[in-house]
């Protein structure tokens, strides 16, 4: 959800490590690696997160953590302390790098920043059991579950990794050319692995080896600068493995612009040819024995879903489905309105304990248009409201009274300057959100949520200290973070993503 992307300022803190000052870490780490994960520059745009960091350590997180870890009995207060020094922004670099191989094998390099690097060799070298040096490496290596690994540094590089890639390292194979680069990057690079795919121990057949080599792989990366978060992701795939479902995934339509669908937390609109995924789904199962039968020609190929969100923590609790409006574009409305009914129904035989149902549907209007109250058991109650070419689902009356609003997404100054300013003429999916008021809405919910999952009374207090403390810095989020957008494009057999989240470091 894209309330979470909080997470990622975190994860960042975490895993800053420093850039090489002659080579670069990818430049000598061995090739040949099907995934891996890269960051850069990190420390230097360490300021950026001074007011989180302080923040948070005046919430007295860790502190709270150590109470609750000392309660559980399995981790102590020193192993915690170590851990938060090893991972403490103050104490890691600039540069570091983690690969894996087809083989298994892993391989990682970080060079600490200048006034930590002693304090994390020491930490290294009191770890060592059986220390031994080879070509300007001090290593100690380790044999558990069947597998050797050499953990070790130079004075200035840290190493880990499992044997084989180690030994290649030695041995002068170095040269790795990642395909992403940012302050903190990701990728998976499928191909190398399709030999896997087909060895007969894995049994896999052979429609779902083809359909598994559809997709290339996947690459993400992150870049924080001075306005906010940048994020650029790109999808390679093979239509000559499964022509059918590429098709599905390379759009040639754009989507909707959210500029008239209503206004509320955040909004994404898609497109995804329904008619077809039902047709490929049904043909793919028959392909295995089973009779599918999945007629979605009544529907279009353009989706959209708007998050009314809510600030009553008691009203979220009461809709376990949340306050999401669906938009379905239909070909032939009623048909696809009777397609729809059937499917609640299905999910209202599995609602109830005994598997018996809880249907109740109310013929009502809203906003102009016929509608359905439905009541889907224990799942709450579902609105179905039906336009002349779309389809409207609701999961809550909140979401179904957004129908009502005459306030659009096109009128929210931010969504607009966002728009003109990121998004291109055209795209096959794009989301905007609000993540001040989801912040906020999450940090209002989070307490009482919590409070009802957990019986033992001293660990309640424990849990509602923490929560509370995590729904603080939550609003102090909300006050630094403001709203996102993105899209997807399609790019020749490539489905690339761009992000862009406004931060008021």
């Amino acid at each position: 959800m894209l309330y979470k992307k909080p997470y990622l300022f975190l994860l960042a803190l975490v895993f800053a490590l420093l850039p090489a000052t002659a080579q670069s870490l990818p430049a000598l780490t061995p090739p040949g690696a099907t995934a891996g994960f890269y960051t850069r520059n990190l420390a230097i745009k360490k300021a950026f997160f001074i007011d989180f960091q302080t923040e948070w350590n005046r919430l007295g997180f860790f502190d709270s953590i150590k109470e609750l870890a000392a309660q559980d009995g399995e981790v102590n207060a020193d192993d915690l302390q170590l851990a938060s020094e090893i991972l403490n922004v103050d104490l890691v670099g600039r540069e570091g790098i983690l690969v894996v191989y087809p083989s298994g094998d892993f391989f990682a390099l970080a060079r600490p920043s200048a006034n930590r690097v002693d304090t994390l060799i020491a930490l290294l070298n009191k770890s060592m059991k059986n220390p031994e040096t080879r070509k300007g490496w001090k290593l100690d290596r380790s044999d558990e579950g069947g597998t050797t690994v050499y953990a070790g540094h130079n004075g200035e590089l840290i190493l880990i990794g499992s044997e084989g890639a180690v030994e290649r390292f030695l041995a002068g194979e170095r040269g790795l050319k990642p395909p992403v680069e940012g302050d903190l990057a990701f990728w998976f690079d499928a191909e190398p692995l399709w030999p896997l795919l087909e060895t007969p121990d894995l049994g896999l057949p052979p429609q779902v080896v083809r359909t598994l080599k559809t997709f290339g792989g996947f690459s993400w990366a992150l870049d924080i600068q001075d306005g906010g978060i940048f994020t650029r992701s790109r999808l390679p795939l093979n239509p000559d493995q499964d022509a059918d479902l590429a098709g599905l995934l390379l759009p040639g339509d754009p989507a909707w612009p959210l500029d008239e669908l209503p206004r509320g937390v955040g909004a994404s609109s898609f497109v995804v040819d329904l008619a077809a995924l039902g047709d490929y789904l049904t043909g793919y199962a028959q392909q295995f024995g089973q009779d599918l039968q999945l007629d979605l020609s009544a529907f279009g190929n353009h989706v959209a879903m708007v998050d009314a969100g809510s600030s009553d923590p008691q009203e979220m609790l009461q809709n376990p489905m949340g306050n999401l409006l669906i938009v379905l574009e239909t070909r032939d409305t009623l048909t696809a309105e009777v397609t729809l009914l059937s499917w609640i129904q299905m999910l209202a035989g599995f609602s109830t304990p005994e598997g018996s149902g809880g249907l109740t549907v109310e013929a009502l209007e809203i906003a102009g248009m016929p509608a359905k109250k439905i009541g889907v058991g224990m799942l709450g109650t579902l609105y179905l409201v039906t336009g002349e070419d779309r389809l409207y689902l609701a999961t809550s009356e909140r979401a179904a009274r957004l129908l009502e609003n005459q306030d659009r997404v096109g009128d929210d100054g931010t969504y607009r300057q966002l728009a003109d300013t990121y998004l291109p003429d055209r795209f096959h999916g794009v989301s905007y959100t609000n993540n001040r008021r989801s912040l906020e809405q999450l940090a209002q919910m989070l307490p009482m949520m919590m409070m009802q999952t957990i019986d033992d009374p001293d660990a309640q207090a424990l849990v509602f200290e923490l929560t509370d403390k995590y729904a603080q810095f939550l609003n102090f989020l909300a006050q630094r973070i403001g709203s996102s957008i993105g899209y997807q494009q399609v790019q020749g057999n490539d489905v690339v993503g761009f992000g862009f989240t406004e931060v008021a470091w």
